[in-house]
């Protein structure tokens, strides 16, 4: 049986923004995948965005970008995305707007905005959810989130069995009900603290380092 951990990008594995990956958080991940463990990136950053980032750079087996929307193997280059053409027609008219973050297949805004989008969405009848990360909104398709994209994702590499994930937000919610451990960091919202199987003692990639340990002991 295959052992995957799911590890969201910012405020998990670094502090948010332009933060990197810090050199003994890259070691703790790569100790994980030398033991044979599955690794997949779970973040609402989009591919573009990723393949500028040198500090993630030979660490995950998969990307699972845009909070779910699309799939990336790094190795293989091989891409998958899980929207249709409505939904494009929609995210091209939305990206006009002055305030939105374009990504590949969706946008991003701050939560002051979120009637004007919610208008605009409903005018095209799609059918849409808007996730917050902590003061971001991130528009998504009905019934994509990280755990749609982690199954794809799962099913692309071929693998199957106990799944570790470890995230901050509300944006990780289902993330963390598809795995069997799950962990946050000391920075995590209290909800999901809440939901957690362990709570790190410490803040963002030394709250990974920390749950990497508690996965290689064995005890869970």
């Amino acid at each position: 049986m295959s052992k995957i951990l799911v590890v969201d990008l910012d405020e998990t594995l670094t502090r948010g923004g332009e933060d990197r990956v810090k050199p003994h958080v890259r070691e703790s991940l790569l100790s994980l995948k030398k033991s044979r463990w599955t690794l997949i990136l779970a973040t609402g950053r989009d591919r573009r965005y990723l393949m500028r980032r040198d500090d993630i750079e030979g660490i995950f087996d998969a990307w699972v970008t845009e909070s779910g929307i699309s799939v990336y193997l790094p190795e293989s280059g091989v891409y998958q995305y899980f929207v249709d053409e409505s939904w494009r027609m929609l995210v091209k008219k939305l990206r006009v707007l002055p305030f939105v973050e374009e990504k590949e297949n969706t946008i991003a805004f701050k939560s002051e905005y979120l009637d004007v989008i919610e208008a605009e969405v409903s005018k095209l009848g799609i059918r849409a959810v808007f996730r917050d990360n902590k003061g971001t909104i991130l528009l998504l398709p009905e019934g994509v989130n990280k755990a749609f994209g982690v199954r794809e994702a799962m099913k692309l590499l071929k693998v199957d069995g106990f799944i570790a994930a470890i995230g901050d937000s509300e944006v990780d919610l289902e993330l963390l009900e598809l795995a069997d451990f799950k962990a946050v960091v000391a920075n995590a919202d209290p909800s999901l603290m809440e939901k957690a199987d362990y709570v790190a003692e410490m803040e963002d990639g030394d709250g990974v380092v920390e749950i990497i340990r508690v996965l290689l002991s064995g005890v869970y």
